[in-house]
């Protein structure tokens, strides 16, 4: 073999290797969890809520740093649940924002001027509906937030042959078609979850206006099949990713398995 076929072979071979290289890279970067996935951009944000003005999406600059944290991988447990309980309180606190409330004098006031209006409104009109598990997270700031509130909880699981979501476990309160309800579950992935979760709600008489979803991350696809489906329910999250991490048939966004890493099943993603 000549000098100019070793030099061919060598190079081909060094292209083999790096070719190999990169490869593996980007399957180790999709085994990891958040870092590696990026929200949409503002711009493509604001040209999907107007096609789903049912969606709203938390300020940027407001939870940026929290995401931050809860999408880096080597978080550990006790702080991953610490900044995603203030996460949720953030989410709950704009799902109880968006209903109506109610306008009532001020008792009390001995001021002649214009008499202050006391803003309320009753939390028994609301109902949170837990998806378990992961949704199980959003129960303890919901009855921080609604201390008053009803609780339903509704369980639905992928069958195992076929991947299609089944509906295990509902139970709501009588009064449920009575109620605005807030549909809790950590992530929106392919949406056939919260699809199966709001077809049971409707079955019980809720109608899509007083079903509000809140969720801590989402995905593009799957928040475009939910809002196509369903579009007077409103959803809101603190960020949309693009695609999803189908490594391993594990759906999510980048913040890994939400009910792992949040009740401990593993300390690190």
């Amino acid at each position: 073999m000549n000098l100019i076929n070793l030099k061919i072979v060598k190079a081909g071979l060094i292209g083999m290797i790096g070719s190999s290289y990169i490869a593996q890279q980007q399957q180790n970067r999709l085994k990891c969890a958040a870092p590696y996935f990026s929200f949409i951009s503002h711009t493509e944000l604001q040209q999907f809520r107007l096609r789903f003005p049912s969606l709203y999406v938390l300020d940027k600059f407001q939870v940026e740093h929290i995401l931050s944290v809860i999408r880096n991988k080597t978080t550990q447990t006790k702080d991953f649940r610490l900044y995603s309980d203030r996460l949720i309180r953030l989410l709950l606190e704009k799902a109880v924002s968006e209903h109506i409330k109610k306008m009532s004098p001020q008792e009390g006031q001995q001021s002649q001027q214009q008499q202050a209006q006391v803003i309320s409104f009753e939390q028994k009109q609301f109902c949170v509906v837990v998806m378990i598990r992961s949704g199980n997270a959003f129960l303890g700031e919901a009855l921080k937030v609604l201390p008053g509130t009803s609780v339903g909880f509704i369980l639905v699981q992928e069958h195992p042959q076929t991947k299609d979501p089944q509906l295990i476990y509902c139970k709501l309160p009588e009064d449920v078609d009575q109620k605005q309800v807030i549909l809790t579950d950590a992530m929106i992935t392919t949406g056939g979850r919260i699809t199966t979760a709001i077809k049971a709600l409707l079955s019980h008489g809720v109608t899509q206006d007083n079903i509000t979803a809140v969720n801590i991350v989402s995905c593009e696809k799957g928040l475009s099949r939910v809002l196509h489906q369903f579009p007077k329910v409103k959803i809101i999250t603190a960020g949309v990713d693009h695609a999803l991490n189908t490594i391993q048939d594990l759906r999510f966004p980048g913040v890994g398995d939400f009910g792992d890493r949040y009740f401990g099943t593993v300390d690190q993603y």
